[in-house]
């Protein structure tokens, strides 16, 4: 602002005339929330004087009688800023939005940090004026660091922990709810039954006679896929983890059945832009935000890929859902897949084999990437709740408060006139404005206590969340610190990884997670919630162990070093992301299935924008707006989709 003292003849009239005309056009008697910047928070009576004495004009005792119509002005300006005190006072003890994040795996954590960079953008400030409160049940969760050196098996339980670790848009081509996958489904289920059964028939015989199945050798690809429908609807099963059951069969079989190849290729395509964008914000975020090359050497951060495949034919269809995604797909000869990546070559059938790289994929430890998130929403001033202080025993809609007359924007006045009622664990209750649900496979659980709230209990009822637990294994791999040929490895850095490059074969992926560390995971399998199905048998542990072997001869990996992970699977294999209209304030974010760490940053940027318009008072768009110029239409991720 020009000092008024370089305008010796500016006559005082004048200046107040344009002072005056300056002051109300720019609102500032009445300044909107969150947009004008004299009346921040750190704005008080001091800040007028500051801007007064640019004009030379602070003295008022000693220029009153010349001065006097900005003297009036000094105590007009220093009143409205004590009752702007007041409202910033106001805002902070009561209109301040309250947000709770149900879930600390990558969908509530990258949520959490999404919803926090958005209000920062919103409000122009560095300080987060919202208070946002992350419930982590595991208290094994995102806080939690294990040295990436030491050979240690995940103990976090969530998918997060224990999942392949791709961020590879090609994996996104593939979609499960298809006729196809009814048919793979049946014919798995069934070779998994024989096999245990000649597996039984093994160990009760006393002769010598071996009989195998395909899940012992090489030469055909094992089953991936498992039904254990007594484990889904059957005595053990609750009244609640049943309907979910139903409702994801329900509209899984309507999906598969009435979309042809064609629908679901589009699904797929949908799925792909997602991947795209989230790769765009992965990079982005370990240049601009997480913390560069120390902890991309702590993921096992690997660009590129290879598709292994038993046909020809699988592997030009690998290639054409690339070129049709605008990926870089080859075919490349089985040779130079193994000059990419040696350990191809332990593989009894690699011969055989037909190889697909992928140049632009990549892979990364996503627990790494999660635990180094929390960090950064905590010094944001999130705050980050686990074990009982985060484990969730209700949530219902708060009945103080009153929809009808709530507007976009408007919060509540005090904590009783809040949306939602959360108690924890540990006794406490909690109230909040917003509720975003990103709870894993949980999510339809918690989901369920808010359709009920007002309506009975039947599985014929629409449900806004019909995801279900797909049950997959992980197996990680440790080796002593000595490369193939005998030699001790001198550099700890990538290029002690244990693969030059991340592989696929039979539907396993298998990538480095850190130094010395790689990861086999896969399976999908229906067997109910986790805490009934962990004693569920199945064959992936023992088929897991046997890749794990051949790959890499001088580990001493077992079967019983395999982990079960739980994956949250909708029934047409997209997410469900956005508000849910039923219920006004709550937010899901949860259903990626195997596709967690593919499309949850891109997915997180989606639910932060419904939530912030919400919050700002602003007419929601039709669309949401992604890195990479991707335009995403609302609808295709809405909860209400399925309703």
């Amino acid at each position: 602002m020009m000092d008024a003292s370089c305008h010796p003849h500016m006559p005082i009239g004048g200046f107040w005339r344009s002072f005056s005309a300056a002051f109300t056009s720019a609102s500032l008697i009445n300044p909107p929330p969150m947009t004008s910047h004299l009346f921040h928070r750190g704005a008080n009576a001091n800040t007028v004087g500051t801007i007064f004495s640019s004009f030379n004009y602070v003295d008022n005792q000693r220029h009153f009688s010349s001065n006097a119509p900005l003297f009036f002005l000094n105590k007009f300006m220093h009143k409205h800023v004590e009752d702007a005190e007041i409202k910033s006072d106001v805002t902070k003890n009561a209109v301040v939005p309250r947000i709770a994040i149900i879930g600390g795996g990558i969908a509530g954590v990258t949520a959490a940090f999404s919803i926090t960079k958005n209000l920062q953008k919103e409000q122009d400030c560095s300080e987060l004026s919202a208070k946002i409160v992350l419930f982590e049940a595991d208290i094994e969760g995102g806080q939690r660091n294990v040295p990436f050196e030491t050979c240690q098996q995940p103990i976090w339980t969530a998918a997060t922990a224990r999942n392949a670790n791709s961020i590879v848009p090609g994996a996104a081509m593939h979609v499960m709810s298809q006729r196809s996958t009814l048919g793979k489904i049946l014919t798995d289920t069934c070779q998994e039954i024989f096999a245990k059964f000649l597996e039984k028939i093994q160990s009760g015989t006393k002769n010598t006679i071996s009989y195998k199945s395909n899940i012992d050798n090489f030469d055909v690809k094992p089953p991936y896929f498992a039904l254990h429908l007594i484990r889904c609807v059957g005595p053990s099963a609750t009244w609640d983890e049943r309907a979910t059951f139903f409702h994801f069969l329900r509209h899984f079989l309507v999906t598969s059945f009435l979309s042809g190849e064609n629908e679901a290729h589009e699904r797929g395509k949908f799925i792909q832009e997602l991947a795209k964008s989230n790769r765009l914000l992965f990079l982005e975020a370990l240049k601009n935000e997480i913390g560069g090359k120390d902890l991309s050497d702590r993921m096992g951060s690997n660009k590129g890929f290879l598709s292994l495949h038993r046909s020809r034919e699988a592997a030009m269809h690998a290639v054409k859902e690339g070129k049709d995604h605008n990926e870089i797909s080859e075919m490349i000869p089985i040779e130079d897949a193994i000059l990419l990546e040696p350990r191809i070559s332990n593989l009894p059938m690699a011969n055989s084999l037909f190889a697909v790289h992928r140049k632009d994929d990549y892979t990364a430890n996503s627990a790494v990437f999660v635990q180094d998130l929390v960090k950064q929403i905590k010094a944001k001033g999130v705050e980050y709740r686990c074990g009982n202080k985060g484990m969730i025993r209700g949530i219902s809609t708060s009945q103080a408060s009153n929809e009808n007359n709530r507007e976009p924007g408007a919060h509540a006045t005090t904590t009783n006139d809040s949306r939602f009622r959360i108690t924890t664990e540990d006794g406490n209750t909690h109230n909040f404005d917003y509720v975003v649900l990103a709870a894993g496979v949980n999510t339809p659980l918690l989901a369920r206590k808010l359709e009920v709230e007002n309506a009975p209990q039947s599985i014929f009822r629409p449900s806004f969340c019909p995801t279900y637990p797909l049950r997959g294994y992980s197996l990680t791999v440790y080796t002593n610190h000595t490369t193939q040929d005998g030699n001790e490895r001198t550099k700890i850095g990538r290029s002690s990884n244990l693969l030059n490059m991340p592989i696929s074969v039979d539907d396993m992926y298998c990538s480095s997670v850190g130094v010395n560390m790689a990861r086999i995971a896969g399976f999908g399998e229906l067997v109910g919630y986790r805490d009934k199905a962990e004693n569920v048998p199945s064959l992936a542990p023992k088929v897991m162990a046997r890749y794990a072997k051949a790959l890499f001869p001088e580990s001493d990996v077992t079967e019983e070093a395999a982990l079960q992970c739980f994956r949250p699977m909708t029934p047409d294999d997209i997410p469900l992301v956005g508000e849910v209209s039923s219920v006004p304030g709550l937010y899901l974010h949860t259903g990626h299935g195997t596709l967690g760490w593919t499309l949850s940053l891109a997915t997180a940027e989606c639910v932060a924008q419904v939530v912030c318009e919400d919050i700002c008072g602003r007419e929601p768009e039709s669309v949401y707006r992604l890195p990479g110029d991707v335009v995403v239409d609302r609808a295709k991720l809405s909860p209400d989709r399925f309703l």
